[in-house]
């Protein structure tokens, strides 16, 4: 009799009532580490902080693994681990977001020059240093072209590429078009010509080079007397010597025009002297 109370006893126990080890721990069962007594969890384990630099550092991603256009707050978010709301807390809108990535990588170019050298070769270094920036981050040179930012870095380059062109002494106005002309041939071949593109990775392959040589060579003399000629000499492995040509015609210009008798403004008429005859013959 005493035998079945103790069992209904023990049937009846509430079930979070749990059987506790003779120093009063409770018990873990088949040695098992409590609970209470785990060590604290790794940081490594935690989720990381959201914050700006971690936003602008995961839009680049996005921007260089599947270009500008995947880049929405949406995306972002997802791989943030994030809602959408979250990211309004660092960036105002999308369009805040592109300015805080272009900036980012921006900041990345060296814009100091040694002043004592002439100002075409600091606008040459200057250059090659921008596209050597944007070539390392696919698909920034693109949203270059379609957002003018004004953040701390576009302006420091800005600086850099306008006190050469006025310690030349060009006038306000072709100093602007100088600018713009160097900027935008730099942005443009990195967009136009990117290393992973299907016609850079063909002529970096050398088999693949010699076969588009032969096919040039095989066209009808008569229909394509250029290409037959020349088309071996276009399709080549030499990016960096294309830039550096583009860029030697573009600045050996600007000076051929700094130093022209009859200087005409950039994009417009060569200017005159109108002479006005005074009384006596004199002019």
């Amino acid at each position: 009799m005493e035998e079945r109370v103790g069992v209904q006893n023990r049937v009846k126990a509430p079930p979070n009532k749990r059987a506790r080890a003779a120093s009063g721990e409770p018990a873990t069962g088949q040695g098992s580490p409590s609970l209470w007594f785990n060590a604290p969890m790794d940081d490594r384990d935690r989720r990381a902080q959201l914050t700006r630099e971690r936003v602008v550092a995961e839009a680049l991603a996005v921007i260089a693994q599947e270009g500008v256009q995947a880049l929405t707050m949406r995306t972002l978010a997802a791989r943030l681990g994030v809602v959408p709301g979250a990211l309004y807390h660092h960036v105002r809108n999308k369009e805040q977001l592109q300015d805080l990535v272009l900036d980012g990588v921006l900041a990345e170019v060296d814009f100091h020059v040694d002043h004592a050298q002439p100002w075409t070769e600091q606008l040459k270094a200057l250059a090659e240093r921008l596209r050597e920036v944007l070539e390392q981050h696919p698909g920034v040179a693109g949203l270059l072209k379609t957002r003018d930012p004004l953040g701390p870095h576009s302006l420091a380059l800005a600086e850099a590429f306008l006190m050469p062109l006025q310690a030349a002494g060009f006038p306000d106005r072709e100093a602007g078009l100088a600018f713009f002309l160097l900027v935008d041939y730099t942005v443009g071949f990195a967009v136009s010509s990117p290393r992973t593109s299907v016609n850079e990775q063909r002529v970096r392959d050398a088999t693949i080079r010699t076969q588009l040589h032969e096919f040039f060579r095989s066209l009808p003399p008569e229909r394509f007397p250029a290409l037959v000629a020349l088309g071996e000499h276009v399709w080549l492995d030499n990016r960096d010597e294309r830039f550096t040509a583009g860029l030697d015609v573009i600045v050996d210009g600007l000076e051929q025009e700094r130093r022209s008798p009859r200087r005409r403004t950039l994009g417009g008429r060569p200017t005159t002297t109108r002479t006005t005859r005074r009384p006596g013959g004199t002019s």
